[in-house]
């Protein structure tokens, strides 16, 4: 790894990838099979919510297996022109990293992360491409508040996303470079508290290596796509989660159960837009005598329920949508004078009436809680 650090080396990568762009490349031909990318990383920059400034740098890679989408591509790979979906296995070296504040020897450990992500081609001049890759997955954190005190990760267990921006130029038939810049964002959306989270923006330069494809059962895609063009324009839903917070500095947990009753338009294959109603209920509300033990920062209530209404779009993938949407408080007693809230997430239709969800409710940049549950839909 010294040696990839090294200036020399890293001049020399930068040149060959510069040289690759403008040299012939005639014997390219558009590459139909799947592919594996390996990409090391260096760290632009480190931050995190609040006051917490961080300092040093930090070394990494990823491997990314890519499934190619264009041979037999249904309705919505073609409508937003997918080239492929991605499973990603992405690592951090974090042992230089410390915050400026009051720091800890090896205060952040090795993070590990795997995502599930998709790259969408935004632009091609000649054979030079430049994608955009969104993910969202798991990550694994060294270490955190009830391991060494650091008041920035509270869990090992993480909700990760990442999104990135790549050229990628062709060398040979089956062989190209890439570099790109990233963001990646971990926390573990309030579940264990203090609950910072971690950004982490980074520089690469890799390579991609393509594998025999196959043009076998090449009418699948349009086949299955049937099911994906047999939407409903207007619908319904009623959705019911549970889901808990976590107690400050502490291990237990302060449960709530969210409804949503809502209305969705869909535009097209992929895009809709969806208007609705959020109760949240309180199984623990806010007591000033029991501070630490229910305070729950932004979400602190000192009733058992809050209700907003709230729109945004919805994105959807076949069976799989994900969903945002700004909302304004019509009832909420608050400790803090919150009135607007965000909120995110997705389904997966298991059929015309039922879903299964997952739902973040959002304060400013504070995540309150996540909840699981399911959705109906008329």
């Amino acid at each position: 790894m010294k040696s990839y650090r090294s200036k020399g080396n890293r001049r020399l990568i930068v040149a060959c990838f510069l040289t690759s762009i403008f040299i012939n490349t005639r014997v390219y031909a558009q590459q139909t099979g799947n592919s594996l990318e390996i990409t090391p990383q260096g760290t632009l920059s480190l931050f995190s919510a609040q006051s917490n400034k961080l300092e040093g740098k930090a070394f990494g890679a990823e491997v990314i297996y890519h499934i190619n989408t264009t041979n037999n591509p249904r309705a919505w790979m073609k409508a937003i022109n997918l080239q492929s979906i991605d499973l990603i296995a992405n690592y951090k070296n974090m042992g230089n990293i410390k915050r400026v504040a009051n720091p800890i020897d090896g205060e952040f450990g090795n993070s590990y992360a795997l995502f599930a992500g998709l790259t969408i081609p935004l632009l091609k001049v000649e054979k030079v491409k430049l994608n955009f890759s969104p993910a969202f997955g798991f990550a694994y954190a060294g270490e955190t508040w009830f391991t060494n005190e650091n008041p920035i990760i509270g869990s090992h267990l993480n909700f990760a996303s990442r999104a990135a921006l790549k050229v990628v130029a062709p060398l040979t038939s089956n062989f190209e470079v890439t570099a790109g810049l990233d963001i990646l964002h971990y926390s573990n959306a309030g579940v264990r508290v203090p609950n910072n989270g971690m950004n982490i923006s980074s520089y690469s330069i890799g390579a991609i290596h393509y594998f025999k494809s196959s043009q076998k059962n090449a009418s699948t895609g349009e086949e299955s796509s049937k099911y994906l063009n047999n939407y409903k324009k207007h619908t319904f839903d009623l959705g019911v989660n549970i889901g808990r917070r976590g107690v400050y500095r502490s291990k237990d947990g302060l449960y709530k159960t969210g409804f949503y009753g809502g209305y969705n338009y869909r535009l097209n294959t992929i895009i809709g837009l969806s208007a609705g109603v959020d109760a949240v209920y309180y199984h623990s509300i806010y007591d000033p005598a029991r501070n630490l033990e229910t305070y729950q920062s932004n979400a602190s209530s000192f009733d058992r329920w809050r209700v907003g209404a709230a729109i945004g779009p919805d994105l959807w993938m076949g069976k799989l949508a994900v969903m945002a949407k700004y909302g304004y408080y019509l009832y909420y007693n608050s400790l803090k004078p919150m009135n607007t809230y965000w909120t995110a997430g997705m389904k997966y239709n298991l059929n015309h009436w039922l879903a299964l969800q997952s739902k973040i409710y959002i304060h400013n940049t504070e995540a309150d809680y996540v909840g699981f549950g399911l959705m109906f839909t008329q």
